[in-house]
C-alpha cells in the first residue's frame, strides 16, 4: 500500500534506546515519546544534529507511560512543551515513577498533573487538525492498556511498542490482533516503531 502525499514533516530522533518522532504540522509541531530520565542533554544534542531546537516543539504525546518513553516528559514540560494526555491514558501517567525512585535516579521529575492537557481520544482528529497535522490518535492496547498510536492520513503510523505483525500471532492475544485491525481500519500503511524497524502493513 503506497503512502499518500503528506504536508507533515517527520523527523526521527534517537538519543537512547527509544526512537522518538517529531511531526511538523503546518501550524504546530508534535513530539512522540521521550527516553529515560537523565537523557535531556542527549535530547538537545539530537535536536542540534538535525538543526532543530526544543523551542520549536509545541506538544508532546507519550505512546504509553513506560520509563523509556516518558522519562524526560516533566523536563520538557518545564521548558514550555505541553504534554497532551489522551483520556484513556490519564490514570497511567505515574505508573513508572516508582522505577525511577527505586533506582534513585536524581534526574527524574514526576509529571505535574496540573500542567497536562487531557484530550478525549474521540476528539483527537480535531486536536491534530489544530496543529495542521491530518490524522487521528487511537487506543491500541496489547503491549500496555494505555498504549495509543498516531495514524497520519498519509498512512504513516507511530505505534510505540505495539508488537510487530509477525509476532502478534505468537501471543495469541485478541487485544493485539484487534489493535492491528484498528490500525488498518484507520488507513495505516507504514508503521514506525519505538524499537523495531519500520514495517509495511500487510
Amino acid at each position: 500500500m503506497a503512502l499518500k502525499n503528506s504536508t507533515v514533516k517527520v523527523t526521527q530522533l534517537k538519543y537512547g534506546n527509544t526512537k522518538c518522532y517529531l511531526l511538523g504540522g503546518t501550524s504546530k509541531s508534535l513530539l512522540i515519546d521521550t527516553d529515560w530520565a537523565g537523557k535531556l542533554p542527549a535530547f538537545y544534542h539530537a535536536l542540534g544534529q538535525k538543526k532543530l531546537t526544543a523551542q520549536g516543539i509545541d506538544y508532546l504525546i507519550i505512546t504509553h507511560y513506560h520509563p523509556d518513553h516518558m522519562g524526560i516528559a516533566a523536563d520538557l514540560m518545564r521548558i514550555g512543551i505541553r504534554l497532551i494526555v489522551m483520556d484513556c491514558q490519564q490514570k497511567y501517567i505515574h505508573q513508572s515513577d516508582h522505577i525511577f525512585y527505586k533506582e534513585n535516579n536524581p534526574a527524574f521529575q514526576p509529571i505535574n498533573d496540573h500542567k497536562i492537557r487531557v484530550v478525549k481520544i474521540s476528539q483527537s482528529r480535531r486536536f491534530l487538525a489544530s496543529c495542521g497535522i491530518p490524522g487521528v490518535i487511537i487506543n491500541t492496547p496489547g503491549h500496555t492498556n494505555d498504549s495509543v498510536s498516531l495514524v497520519l492520513d498519509s498512512g504513516e503510523a507511530f505505534v510505540g511498542d505495539l508488537y510487530p505483525q509477525d509476532q502478534a500471532p505468537l501471543y495469541n492475544n485478541q487485544v493485539i490482533t484487534a489493535s492491528w485491525q484498528k490500525l488498518k481500519d484507520n488507513g495505516a500503511s507504514l508503521v514506525h516503531f519505538a524499537h523495531y524497524a519500520n514495517e509495511i502493513v500487510k
